[in-house]
């Protein structure tokens, strides 16, 4: 089972929920709580935020995977929608805790990102579509992902962005049925252009991504990258946006790990 869940404090995230509701197949189950699929996934309606949530998924049974419907926010106030992993390269201000990864589902994010590019060009919808990098919390012991509005509340509380977004969300259910190559991400900015153009237009799914400003980092959090992005043995390089990257890429190569380079997959554009 699949649990979804959206805070009562979070706007965005209610907006998401209302048009899960509104547009696809789940029932009422209890207070809160709502069936899709006759128990695929678990919509659950929480009163905490959710990034402070840790191991929420101990309270339900046969939990699978968590999905995090919720509000993004930049202070740019750029209009967004957007997917990525928790965890935390360092501190943990936001949840979670400091220097701890949860499990990745890199093709959840994949087909989420997808869809949203998809439904973006078809609405005319004025918002960038974006995997953002690793961060924030809650920790967790299943594979966990996060599908957000960004960056204000016009944005968290527009119907078609909430619309968009739980559509993305219904179709990333659907991660099981699906076998794309993994790989982590490096370098590059908190919206990592050009990992979002490689998972939209090629077959690799990306889930983990450190960021320019995470590094330096230590083979110790290199190793629990791959170890945290539930499969796959290749880091892909936004070669020009990451410190220090030949050393980088000297280190995972002698890890027994594979480096790509995002220009080396150009011609592999086929999505």
């Amino acid at each position: 089972m699949i649990l979804i869940v959206a805070s009562k404090q979070d706007p965005a995230g209610m907006n998401i929920a209302k048009n899960m509701l509104e547009h696809h197949d789940f029932e009422k189950r209890e207070a809160d709580a709502y069936d899709y699929c006759g128990g695929k996934a678990l919509l659950q309606l929480i009163e905490e935020r959710t990034i402070f949530s840790n191991y929420i998924e101990n309270g339900y049974e046969d939990v699978d995977a968590l999905f995090f419907i919720t509000r993004h926010y930049s202070e740019s106030g750029i209009h967004s929608l957007t997917t990525h992993s928790p965890g935390c390269f360092t501190d943990a201000p936001f949840g979670g805790m400091p220097g701890e990864l949860c499990l990745s589902n890199p093709i959840a994010q994949k087909l989420a990102l997808k869809s949203m590019f998809h439904q973006r060009e078809e609405a005319g919808l004025d918002y960038e579509v974006s995997l953002e990098a690793t961060h924030h919390g809650p920790i967790t012991g299943v594979p966990t992902t996060f599908f957000e509005v960004g960056s204000g509340l016009e944005q968290w509380k527009d119907d078609k962005a909430g619309e968009i977004v739980a559509n993305a969300t219904i179709q990333a259910l659907k991660y099981k049925d699906f076998d794309f190559p993994l790989a982590i991400g490096l370098g590059g900015g908190h919206y990592p252009q050009k990992l979002s153009e490689v998972v939209n237009h090629t077959e690799w799914a990306i889930g983990h991504i450190a960021p320019k400003y995470a590094f330096p980092l230590e083979e110790r959090m290199i190793r629990t990258l791959f170890a945290k992005n539930n499969g796959g043995e290749t880091a892909i390089f936004d070669w020009k946006g990451t410190p220090d990257r030949s050393r980088y890429q000297e280190m995972i190569t002698s890890l027994g790990y594979r480096a790509l380079k995002t220009r080396d997959l150009g011609n592999s554009m086929k999505y």
